[in-house]
């Protein structure tokens, strides 16, 4: 099946942000980005549709870059790098919705014999925004599957509850656009230009300064594991114009400030301690956004319940990305540079380079 005219309306819309800030500003730096899978082991399939995404869509070859990858077919094991990808950030950062996407879908399909049941979508998305109530739910797990069935699998979180998506395929359905401001690898760049303590504040700032006034300033605070400081930082140099704060914690990380005995990732006792230092400060308007781990029902019902124990509200809204069974691929940036053999380790907290001997350079 040929790939669609454009690659925008199945891209994760915090990219398509996130390119535009970068052009705007000229910053272009070269990056190496991994991408690997938790489930496993088994045999990597999608590859080939990926690389064709890749060269279809970016000028990644052309301008200097290199690709590394695991063939098709081929066994990978958890957590190990089955696509490794270097060159400018500007050819890279719009890639990873639909190559993730593919990956994970055809990676689930070929092993673990199943696709996207689209009732269950709907049933856990019920189950999930039943729970919180009137607070929003979005659904963002574009990355989690093929783009070609991302707007059906929308639809299907529409009819769960869900009040938007994160493409524009998807929000489409809801009569929206997507939803998303600021990602990871955004972060990454400014780490690199401003030092890993600035990474937050400053891809804020130039959110703001940069993207239409009408999508709301969200901090994504957890890049360095400063989910307190870097809200409180971020909170006051935007002096009144932070709408709110992202946590997305990874399962490698423990939020800081949160009781050790909750484990790591996003957690009651570190989103408790994150509100009460936004309110002690002042800043009880800027609200809170989960994301990570919010597609077990479960969790979300420790969360809600944890609220009224504690008599506080811990959250305005949630990100949903797993609300479907699958092998999920991860894509992280880990490096960059002024050129390409000097790149300096760079990564958000938690990610590292992983080498992977067994990857294939594309010629």
């Amino acid at each position: 099946m040929p790939l669609p005219a454009s690659y925008e309306p199945y891209t994760d819309v915090y990219f398509l942000r996130s390119l535009e800030i970068l052009q705007k500003i000229s910053l272009n730096p070269f990056v190496r980005a991994q991408v690997f899978f938790r489930k496993g082991p088994g045999k990597i399939y999608g590859m080939n549709e990926a690389l064709e995404i890749i060269k279809t869509y970016s000028k990644l070859l052309e301008n200097g870059g290199r690709i590394f990858y695991l063939a098709e077919g081929e066994e990978y094991q958890p957590e190990e790098t089955v696509l490794l990808l270097e060159g400018r950030i500007q050819d890279i950062i719009f890639l990873e919705t639909m190559i993730l996407g593919v990956l994970s879908a055809e990676t689930t399909k070929a092993n673990d014999k199943h696709g996207v049941n689209l009732e269950s979508v709907t049933k856990r998305m019920k189950e999930i925004t039943t729970l919180v109530g009137e607070r929003p739910v979005f659904y963002f797990g574009a990355r989690h599957w093929r783009y070609d069935e991302d707007e059906k699998i929308a639809n299907a979180a529409f009819k769960g509850g869900a009040a938007g998506a994160s493409t524009n395929i998807g929000a489409q359905t809801f009569g929206k656009k997507g939803a998303g401001t600021i990602p990871h690898s955004l972060e990454n760049i400014f780490a690199w230009k401003y030092g890993a303590n600035r990474a937050v504040v400053e891809s804020t700032k130039a959110f703001y300064q940069i993207i239409d006034r009408n999508i709301p300033r969200i901090a994504l605070v957890d890049y360095a594991n400063r989910e307190v400081d870097d809200a409180l930082a971020t909170a006051t140099e935007m002096q009144g114009r932070l709408a709110g704060v992202r946590v997305d914690t990874c399962g490698e990380n423990m939020m800081q400030g949160a009781d050790s005995k909750d484990g790591k990732g996003v957690t009651i006792s570190g989103v408790y301690n994150l509100r009460q230092k936004l309110d002690k400060a002042g800043f009880t308007n800027v609200q809170i956004f989960l994301s990570s781990g919010f597609g077990e029902v479960a969790k979300v019902e420790a969360f809600v319940e944890a609220e009224k124990q504690l008599g506080i509200r811990l959250f305005d809204s949630l990100g949903v990305g797993e609300v479907f069974d699958a092998r999920t691929a991860t894509m992280d940036i880990v490096g960059v540079g002024e050129a390409i053999d000097k790149n300096q380790p760079m990564a958000k907290v938690g990610r590292k380079y992983k080498p992977n001997s067994k990857l294939s350079a594309l010629s």
